[in-house]
């Protein structure tokens, strides 16, 4: 297989599987063109887990501390929940992709658009539901959609508290005195959208935060809508028009602050942000500006069409820099340790390894997301858990694999000789195998 396949699937795959880089059946680089063209994002579980909705309305009695006769805790579904996403994922979704530059977008997204389980109950049961529900139908529409979709989904409106957030002069502000939150207001323009320095003002934030209040989340039966979805609740709902940015929204209900993400979704500073962010997680920490400017004007010119954004990615030379000076991420090196091999973790397991090795599932450090940065990775701390992670998946890989054979059949022509012996001198082939996960070209892309 030639170097640029080999290059492709670490650098912008999930890489090899156990069948090696010779079961491609096209050249890597037109496996993610194909990919972006069908514009489809697999669905973990097929369908079979729960929604946000059912989730956090089964929670909503856990938060009620409604105990069945003779219990003396609460039975809450937050284990099940989320072992039931991990295993939708590591058995299934991220291991059969012959490329996986969706997934890749996903655990992008995610990570951009990011909540903590540690949040509380609400955010814990339905992270894994969130994904699937704003991020994955949305990676290869509008950016636009897909911002819409984070910032009225529960799980983001429960992470960034505006459940709680009340305009002052709305009826049931004025009634229990109640004010508003500014966290999802300010995470979006700083975050989500424009960037720090992109030229808002704190007036800008909390005229925002005003237009955000009424956006929450429904907690009780007979209301608007189901238990655990979204609601929009004209009595939380500061009224009056707010300006952002020098615009002026006039009063419109849930309509105001839905005005004011579609502007931020096009704003040029949005653009020129987001696709630093993209550029930065593919290419390198530092990317080339003729890229970063080249997908800016993609997506100023196209609306925000992610897909033709990613087209413009995969198309420029710069993307292609035959030198990986990326460190893959504590959960890109596991599941491409996985998918190189028959190696079967429970999800306990694979949770226990990406906390060991920095990243925890879906437990961001803050709303800022885990770093995009390779020296952020580069710690002793971080690349000793990576061995020892690297040991447990060659433990649990067959007898019958043979590193000798296993490393140039999953790292093909970027396999350098120096590794190669390395790994010939292994006093046992899990060693070998170990030796083949912690390699410059295994871990880098």
């Amino acid at each position: 297989m030639d170097f640029e396949s080999a290059l492709a699937l670490s650098r912008f795959g999930l890489g090899s599987t156990a069948a090696g880089l010779q079961a491609l059946p096209r050249p890597a680089r037109d496996l993610i063109l194909d990919e972006i063209d069908r514009g489809r994002v697999a669905d973990p579980g097929h369908g079979s887990l729960p929604t946000s909705e059912a989730l956090i309305a089964e929670g909503s009695g856990f938060f009620q501390a409604r105990l069945k006769p003779g219990e003396t805790k609460l039975q809450s579904p937050v284990g099940p929940a989320v072992d039931a996403e991990v295993t939708a994922r590591y058995h299934d979704t991220l291991m059969t992709p012959p490329v996986g530059f969706s997934e890749r977008l996903v655990m992008f997204w995610m990570n951009h658009f990011a909540v903590s389980l540690d949040k509380g109950t609400a955010v814990h049961i339905s992270a894994g539901a969130y994904e699937r529900e704003a991020i994955r139908p949305y990676v290869y529409g509008r950016f636009t959609d897909m911002l819409l979709a984070v910032e009225t989904h529960p799980t983001m409106l429960y992470y960034l508290d505006n459940v709680t957030s009340t305009g002052p002069n709305s009826r049931t502000g004025q009634r229990m005195g109640r004010d508003i939150n500014e966290n999802l207001a300010r995470e979006i323009m700083e975050l989500h959208t424009l960037g720090v320095d992109s030229g808002y003002s704190q007036a800008d934030v909390t005229a925002f935060a005003k237009a955000l209040t009424g956006w929450t989340a429904n907690k009780r039966p007979g209301g608007d809508g189901p238990v655990g979805g979204f609601t929009f609740r004209k009595t939380l709902h500061e009224p009056g028009g707010k300006t952002i940015l020098g615009e002026e929204y006039h009063e419109d209900g849930f309509f105001q602050a839905a005005d004011i993400l579609v502007s931020l979704s096009n704003h040029p500073a949005t653009a020129k942000h987001l696709s630093t962010k993209l550029a930065r997680h593919f290419v390198a920490d530092n990317p080339p500006k003729t890229l970063v400017d080249r997908l800016s004007s993609t997506w100023l010119d196209t609306g925000g069409d992610l897909q033709a954004v990613y087209a413009t990615l995969i198309d420029s030379e710069e993307a292609w820099a035959p030198t990986p000076v990326k460190l893959r991420t504590p959960q890109e090196h596991l599941i491409a340790m996985l998918r190189a091999t028959d190696a079967q973790l429970t999800p306990a397991l694979i949770k226990r390894a990406l906390t060991a090795m920095g990243q925890p599932w879906w437990k961001p450090p803050g709303p800022n997301g885990f770093s995009d940065l390779s020296a952020a990775w580069l710690t002793p701390e971080g690349l000793s858990a990576r061995m020892e992670v690297a040991a447990l998946v060659a433990a649990k890989t067959s007898r019958d694999t043979d590193p000798r054979e296993f490393a140039p059949a999953i790292l093909g022509p970027r396999l350098s000789d120096g590794t190669l012996a390395a790994i010939e001198r292994a006093d046992t082939l899990r060693q070998g195998i170990s030796l083949a996960f912690m390699a410059p070209e295994f871990v880098r892309r």
